[in-house]
């Protein structure tokens, strides 16, 4: 699928960071205009005014997320996946690809707006979430049920789920907590390559507790 004009695509990323500081009702279009360097009519014109703009501004982050992710999506393909030991190995592809992406400076922006929307979800997250979040969610979900042999049930293996997204989230959406408790002055490639090990560390705790056999 075409993206978006470059003129377009530029007016977006600067949407973006505009309604992930100040909200969309707290947003200027004028302002998002000027940074843009594009008229004030461009907004009206390619979207229809604010709202246009902010929903457009959503499916541009997930068009992002979906830009990031592409390269590891053979390996997330879990309905191909039918052993315990390979969904493990792709687990950690999967958990080792989405630090990458979090800790990417490129996704500051994206952070801002979907943590206002996580507070006071809007049509904008509903269509971040079924684009992107969703599927990565039922992907992961599955592929903890294939390690435990079946033995975990939907709602088991989501809200494990949500635990291995959450602890990878936390460095992105609390990044001044997580700066100030590790005395890091920036999330780097080397802070970046400790936060993985952990992650790792911590999903294999996971993985060996449901594996079957182990838990009771």
């Amino acid at each position: 699928m075409t993206g978006p004009r470059p003129t377009n695509r530029r007016l977006l990323d600067v949407a973006i960071d505009h309604f992930g500081r100040r909200g969309l009702e707290g947003a200027s279009t004028r302002a998002i205009a000027r940074d843009a360097e594009t008229p004030m009519s461009s907004i009206t014109y390619h979207f229809g005014g604010k709202q246009g703009l902010y929903l457009a501004a959503a499916d541009h982050i997930a068009a992002g997320i979906g830009d990031m992710i592409r390269p590891a999506e053979t390996a997330w393909e879990a309905e191909a996946v039918s052993d315990a030991e390979a969904a493990r190995a792709v687990l950690h592809g999967i958990v080792a690809r989405a630090a990458d992406m979090l800790n990417s400076e490129r996704t500051a922006p994206f952070a801002r707006f979907i943590v206002r929307e996580q507070a006071d979800p809007t049509e904008a997250f509903r269509g971040i979430y079924e684009k992107t979040m969703g599927p990565m969610i039922d992907t992961v979900s599955r592929l903890l049920r294939i390690v435990s042999g079946n033995r975990l049930d939907a709602q088991q293996a989501r809200l494990r789920t949500m635990t291995i997204v959450g602890q990878i989230l936390v460095f992105r959406v609390a990044r001044a907590a997580a700066l100030a408790a590790t005395g890091w002055p920036a999330i780097g490639v080397q802070e970046t390559g400790a936060i993985k090990q952990v992650l790792a560390e911590n999903l294999d705790a996971i993985l060996d507790r449901i594996a079957v056999g182990n838990e009771p």
